[in-house]
């Protein structure tokens, strides 16, 4: 079974994956998945409080998959080694933790999935490079490169596509302004790069967080689903269409 949810930012909105709370989950064994729409926020500083919540992931009977958002430590992040993970490539964290790496496919129960994190922090005023805001937040070429590589492969058509921010052409892509002054030059703007890989694939439904809200949009007929607070499951996607309010 694979579920799929927002943004977990750590301790703060943890709670919907913990089985206390997520009924689901006190079933879910090590063939079943969760998976994070960026801002994991777990691995922040390679202190204790990251030690202490990879430790009760661990300890979890299900695997916890998540893609990158705009808030996380790219440097620590970066540094965990890179393995082979349902035809894709990721970041192995814990035995039952992994990163989704950008650009990559993965099959997951005979499903597609295109993950492409990343998003832009309009907050970054606030915080210190490289210490609470780092500019590996947005693509490069070379990501995007090997995302065309990958899909190429499938004909660029997934069955889902999994992102942090969201494709130039959607609505909430608006709530920010995104300034690229103060990224270097090999950085590109991830709603363009979004836009662009969105007019090239074929997919079913589009998932996301970054933004907070538990929404649906429909883009050419094609629902994308932006969760915070919601836990979906996937296997009742079409039902699950029915609980949202539009966008």
């Amino acid at each position: 079974m694979i579920y799929i949810t927002g943004d977990t930012h750590g301790a703060f909105d943890i709670h919907k994956i913990n089985p206390d709370e997520f009924i689901p989950g006190r079933s879910l064994t090590e063939k079943d998945y969760v998976i994070i729409c960026g801002d994991f926020g777990c691995i922040w500083d390679g202190g204790k409080n990251d030690a202490f919540w990879l430790k009760w992931l661990a300890s979890l009977k299900w695997n916890v998959l998540f893609i990158d958002g705009n808030h996380e430590n790219f440097d620590v992040l970066n540094a965990y080694p890179v393995v082979d993970f349902h035809d894709g490539k990721a970041h192995r964290i814990r035995h039952n933790i992994y990163h989704l790496m950008r650009g990559e496919v993965f099959q997951l129960d005979g499903k597609s999935f295109f993950a492409f994190g990343g998003g832009y922090s309009h907050d970054y005023q606030c915080r210190v490079e490289k210490k609470s805001w780092w500019q590996d937040e947005m693509p490069t070429q070379i990501e995007v490169d090997r995302a065309h590589d990958n899909l190429k492969k499938v004909n660029y058509k997934v069955d889902y596509v999994l992102s942090h921010d969201l494709f130039k052409s959607h609505p909430l892509s608006k709530k920010f302004e995104i300034d690229m002054k103060h990224y270097d030059n090999k950085y590109l703007n991830i709603q363009n790069v979004l836009e662009s890989l969105r007019k090239q694939l074929n997919y079913s439904c589009w998932f996301n967080g970054h933004y907070h809200v538990d929404q649906i949009y429909y883009i050419d007929d094609k629902p994308c689903i932006t969760l915070f607070d919601k836990v979906l499951f996937l296997d009742e996607l079409a039902s699950e269409l029915k609980t949202f309010s539009q966008k």
